[in-house]
């Protein structure tokens, strides 16, 4: 089990959550190849099953969104399993609570809100999160996933995967298991969703430097008229809309961390070797959650 974070946040509340509850997305083949018809147009399918809500309201969620003054208004993310996990529907319910538990701790119920939606289509589970920048009694700006978030989420990580024996991302040898699946965003979802899912992509490994990126957005179906030092254009082909990428990741120098490649490739699967949480027991980890 892995928890990511989204790092876009901004706009208003339709693409976030028409992403986490859309019934169709751009179709792959088994190899994760884009299918495209005899034009060369990206084709695309319905979630089978579809999107399950589980908490919360997504007309509600999309409203506070709208609603908040903030330039960020919202944090999303997921918790994904690998297919051999195979989480319960309690297993399941109990991510969720522990990580409201962290994210909005020292909070009532009724002080936040966090839409839960259930992605099954691919074989795994994947619990996307959406959640309004918002303490909703007084208005004020809430972020879940402050500067040093990551160690607080990863205490969480570790303690699920510890109790249940569940994919360690962490580990070379289970790496390609737990990674999520990613899909393409249908060019209509704009820029935030097509920010996400590059994100994505170099998460997990399949976008690595400046040509690799290029060549995963052409391969979705974008054009890309224009990459400068510092930025790079894509262009819906179909309604000639176009979005301006900018930030470290679009320079032409930048290259994704190799730690993070070499993890994502895996170096063996040695059964004699010491995992990562095999010296840490179940007690120590709850501990290190308790703290955060």
């Amino acid at each position: 089990m892995i928890i990511s974070f989204f790092s876009t946040g901004t706009g208003g509340g339709a693409a976030p959550v028409g992403y986490l509850t859309a019934r169709e997305v751009l179709a792959y083949d088994e190899n994760r190849n884009l299918i495209r018809d005899n034009t060369g147009k990206p084709q695309t399918k319905i979630r089978d099953p579809l999107p399950e809500v589980l908490h919360g309201n997504p007309d509600q969620t999309r409203d506070l969104i709208d609603a908040s003054p903030n330039k960020w208004s919202y944090t999303a993310g997921v918790i994904s399993f690998a297919e051999s996990d195979d989480p319960s529907p309690d297993a399941q319910q109990e991510a969720i609570e522990l990580f409201e538990a962290l994210a909005f701790a020292g909070l009532d119920r009724d002080q936040f809100d966090c839409l839960w939606v259930r992605h099954t289509h691919e074989g795994n589970v994947e619990l996307h999160f959406c959640a309004p920048r918002l303490e909703l009694s007084i208005g004020k700006a809430l972020n879940i996933a402050p500067p040093g978030h990551e160690s607080a989420f990863s205490s969480l990580r570790d303690l699920m995967n510890k109790t249940h024996d569940w994919a360690d991302p962490l580990e070379p040898e289970r790496a390609r298991e737990v990674r999520a699946t990613i899909e393409a965003p249908t060019r209509a979802q704009g820029r935030e969703a097509l920010h996400d899912w590059i994100l994505d992509q170099i998460s997990v490994g399949t976008i690595t430097d400046r040509a690799s990126m290029v060549d995963a957005l052409t391969d979705a179906g974008f054009e890309i008229p224009r990459a400068s030092k510092n930025y790079i254009t894509a262009k819906d082909p179909d309604t000639g809309e176009r979005w301006r990428l900018k930030g470290e990741i679009f320079h032409d120098d930048w290259q994704a961390e190799p730690p993070r490649r070499e993890i994502e490739r895996g170096l063996g699967d040695d059964p004699k070797r010491t995992r990562r949480l095999d010296g840490i027991s179940a007690g120590e980890l709850q501990e290190r959650f308790q703290q955060h």
